[in-house]
């Protein structure tokens, strides 16, 4: 069995998800493997959320489950182009409607969303969302691919020789993980577009497209000036393949991190994020250049609402029903997918620098505005 790399309370992680952990650590092939603060038990899959593991000729393609090219990207806009604090009565609705327009599939449920969050310097829109469809279609081809060589290997196997791999299916598994960072561009570029529209973004409105919400701005730099304002966008996938330098990167709900490149780590709707960077290129190197992509869950969705409903006082339930007033329904009530994703269902941040010392903090961001597409 491969020694893990803990980078987490190792003695905090959840029983079932520990043995899945170790069980994977045993696999044939797998040379490293590390676990991160934000782990805990998947039922779908064999392997907990929250891991990265290294193989050299072979790989295991089902690791990801059906949500391959997951990932999160920020819009950035320094404040000094941000004209009045964002109204939610008088633009919340008008947001939830516009994002359902932004792309043809939407940003799906669990804790996907679309938000827009500040620091002292700046404005962030940031989207957490996968590939939907698409994911689910290259999930099907990875499930027939294990199949095949299953058949040519003798046996049933969870694992497929990388030379069994067809450059047709690895430019498609590639073009699949593009169509998740596409998606996301989309949704951020749009929502900035709706904020310059709605007049919180300094800009040049006569250049706004009347159907910019049906337009695609997936080719748009990264890096730019939109209708007079200055942005920066930066994206990380953390549910993938990567195959690089002879070796194939699994990440399940690890975030991939590269030299000075800035990565978005959700901490909850009601906590806003951490953006965070390598530190030190030996240390990430260590942990497979990969941190964790969130928190990490404290209560499942199941004990979330338990929480909510038999633990919380109503002078606390009422707390946040006056943060997050323009989430409430015509009874006074939260759908159950806003409540599941609230601070008390996740752990804290510190255990994130205590535990993952490569990594430096860039700046901590509060939320202004959460969008999530479904309820649970």
């Amino acid at each position: 069995m491969q020694s893990i790399g803990f980078y987490c309370d190792a003695n905090s992680i959840e029983e079932n998800a520990m043995h899945q952990l170790q069980q994977y650590a045993q696999k044939p092939f797998v040379n490293a493997v590390c676990a991160f603060t934000d782990i805990h038990y998947c039922a779908e899959k064999a392997l907990p959320v929250g891991v990265v593991f290294e193989t050299s000729d072979y790989c295991y393609p089902l690791i990801t489950g059906k949500d391959i090219g997951c990932g999160v990207m920020y819009l950035k806009v320094n404040k000094q182009y941000w004209l009045k604090p964002f109204d939610k009565r008088a633009h919340y609705k008008a947001l939830q409607f516009a994002h359902q327009q932004m792309t043809d599939d939407g940003l799906g449920g669990g804790n996907h969303f679309l938000a827009i969050e500040e620091d002292e310097e700046a404005v962030y829109i940031i989207c957490h969302t996968g590939t939907r469809d698409r994911g689910i279609g290259l999930y099907q081809q990875c499930i027939q691919l294990t199949r095949d060589f299953s058949k040519v290997y003798g046996k049933t196997v969870d694992f497929v020789h990388k030379e069994f791999l067809k450059e047709q299916f690895l430019q498609y598994y590639q073009t699949t993980l593009e169509f998740g960072y596409e998606r996301r561009k989309n949704f951020c570029i749009k929502t900035f577009i709706f904020l310059q529209q709605a007049n919180y973004i300094q800009c040049n409105k006569v250049g706004i497209a009347k159907n910019y919400l049906k337009l695609n701005y997936s080719q748009v730099d990264d890096t730019g000036v939109l209708h007079g304002t200055p942005y920066v966008l930066e994206d990380a996938v953390h549910n993938h393949l990567q195959f690089t330098n002879g070796k194939v990167i699994h990440r399940k709900g690890s975030t991939a991190l590269a030299t000075g490149k800035t990565v978005v780590i959700p901490l909850s709707m009601s906590r806003g994020s951490l953006l965070v960077q390598p530190a030190s290129l030996t240390a990430a190197a260590n942990a497979l250049h990969s941190c964790a992509h969130g928190a990490g869950r404290k209560l499942s969705r199941f004990d979330a609402m338990k929480y909510w409903k038999t633990v919380l006082k109503q002078k606390q339930r009422k707390q946040y029903q006056e943060q997050f007033s323009e989430l409430l329904d015509r009874s006074g009530n939260f759908p159950h997918g806003y409540i599941q994703e609230f601070d008390f269902a996740y752990k804290n941040a510190e255990d994130i620098f205590k535990y993952q010392p490569y990594l430096k903090k860039i700046t901590q961001t509060t939320p202004v505005v959460t969008i999530k597409y479904t309820e649970i």
